[in-house]
């Protein structure tokens, strides 16, 4: 039984931990993606939800000047997120480019990983862990991409769609959310 115990905790625990740290950092790159071109907005600041679509409740939260940071307690949800922006209005072009970044950023950390797993003198752990990013920011690029087989919905009703899906309706649109 102890021999079992101590396989669970030596193999399977920081596995778990590296899957849950994996996650966290996609969520918070990502949705940084879209926090970034926000800010560069005079006036404007930017709230990421990690864990939820806007729900600060269950939550810690810190300021980084103009950014609002809200953290889910439960890491399990930390696969989720969200980035509002306020302060300013934005033209379509401009939220188009905002809502388009997060992706982008997506790319650019699983890109990187990729190249960091070339390396060829890297611990194990540290392999698998870039291994981790490089299955989140894949399977984060398709979520973002492509809608969820059930519909998604902020704290206060509004629907959440993927970032391409919501870049369309913009642009077909022609006019601001």
């Amino acid at each position: 039984m102890i021999v079992i115990l101590l396989y669970l905790f030596n193999t399977i625990l920081p596995i778990l931990l590296l899957l849950l740290l994996s996650s966290f950092i996609h969520v918070l790159v990502h949705e940084l993606g879209h926090a970034i071109p926000v800010m560069a907005t005079p006036g404007a600041w930017a709230t990421i939800y990690i864990g939820s679509f806007g729900d600060p409740r269950q939550s810690f939260g810190f300021r980084i000047g103009r950014l609002k940071i809200w953290i889910k307690y439960n890491p399990f949800l930390w696969f989720r997120g969200m980035c509002r922006p306020g302060g300013a209005s934005f033209s379509v072009n401009r939220q188009i480019g905002y809502v388009m970044a997060g992706p982008l950023a997506s790319m650019l950390l699983g890109a990187i990983a990729c190249l960091l797993l070339q390396i060829g003198m890297l611990p194990g752990f540290l392999r698998l862990w870039l291994g981790f990013i490089v299955l989140f920011a894949a399977f984060g690029l398709l979520g973002s991409t492509f809608p969820a087989g059930r519909r998604r919905f902020t704290n206060d009703g509004t629907p959440v769609y993927p970032d391409l899906i919501l870049a369309f309706r913009l642009w077909r649109s022609g006019r601001p959310v």
